[in-house]
């Protein structure tokens, strides 16, 4: 199972801080992980309090030490940016069976994973998600990086057989800005961006917050700095025994809203596919004859 993030932890502490404490919290959610990684004093002068509020706000985390508290800090951020040049080891940890056992471990993994996005997704951040995209007066964006645009995509097109107003940003980034001239409050974008983060994914977002969008993030569980601008979060498990983090934790959170939502929309949706079914009708090839084709 993935450890709680530090960011996770802090949110989790915010109620039983002091003014001082919650100062410095607000201080490293807001700059998160950079703040965390100055020296005590720094931090301390950007929160306006004193280095032993400071102190005291790592040993309620349960820190022994500002020092372990930036270890912890570290070692996340560490993984964050883990690329599949990183992780390769060619030959290393091959278990007998060799690839036949490598595959089905990865599988093995994978499904333990599922289980892990069942967790790790929060049920009333679920209903919010499905009753922002239930609304039709509302236009959808999608958006994701170099990989994750694919689940960007593969959500368009499942969106748009059960609702309307559907628009997947892809093509070349210079292009994305013209995507905000008709982004607003009545606006929900969809953003998918893991580990080794794309600046451009969250500029977009970032303008788009701006412009009154609200944002729905999914992303692993170190979470993007998108976060800042989400009014919505799904975070989803993505290791995997491979040198390639994996998509298909995500894939399913994508295929079980797009579900959820179509029973929502009832008859709507229903009507919406029919109407999909008739007009692909011409076309589809025509019957080969004799079995030829």
């Amino acid at each position: 199972m993935t450890r709680t993030t530090l960011a996770e932890r802090i949110r989790a502490r915010l109620p039983e801080l002091t003014k001082a404490e919650r100062r410095v919290a607000h201080v490293l959610l807001g700059r998160y992980p950079l703040a965390g990684l100055e020296t005590v004093q720094a931090l301390a002068r950007r929160a306006g309090v004193s280095t032993a509020s400071v102190l005291r706000f790592t040993g309620k985390l349960g820190f022994p030490s500002y020092n372990a508290f930036q270890g912890e800090l570290r070692e996340q951020l560490a993984a964050t940016l883990q690329s599949p040049l990183t992780r390769y080891r060619a030959g290393d940890d091959v278990p007998a069976g060799g690839d036949a056992a490598l595959v089905r471990r990865h599988l093995a993994e994978i499904r333990a994973a599922l289980a892990e996005a069942e967790s790790l997704v929060v049920a009333s951040e679920i209903e919010a998600v499905v009753g922002l995209l239930a609304d039709t007066r509302r236009t959808v964006y999608l958006l994701g990086g170099r990989y994750s645009g694919r689940l960007a995509g593969y959500m368009a097109d499942l969106l748009r057989g059960v609702r309307p107003q559907v628009v997947l940003v892809d093509g070349q980034t210079q292009k994305w800005a013209d995507h905000l001239l008709d982004i607003g409050r009545r606006t929900v974008l969809v953003c998918f961006d893991f580990r080794r983060y794309q600046p451009d994914v969250l500029t977009f977002a970032e303008h788009a917050a701006r412009r009154g969008a609200r944002v729905v993030l999914v992303t692993d569980p170190w979470h993007s700095a998108i976060e800042r601008v989400a009014a919505h979060l799904l975070p989803v498990p993505v290791a995997s025994p491979s040198i390639y983090d994996s998509l298909a934790p995500a894939m399913a959170v994508v295929e079980a809203l797009v579900g959820a939502l179509a029973r929502r929309l009832g008859d709507r949706a229903r009507s919406r596919i029919e109407a999909q079914e008739e007009l692909r009708r011409p076309f589809r090839p025509a019957p080969a004859e004799n079995g030829r084709s």
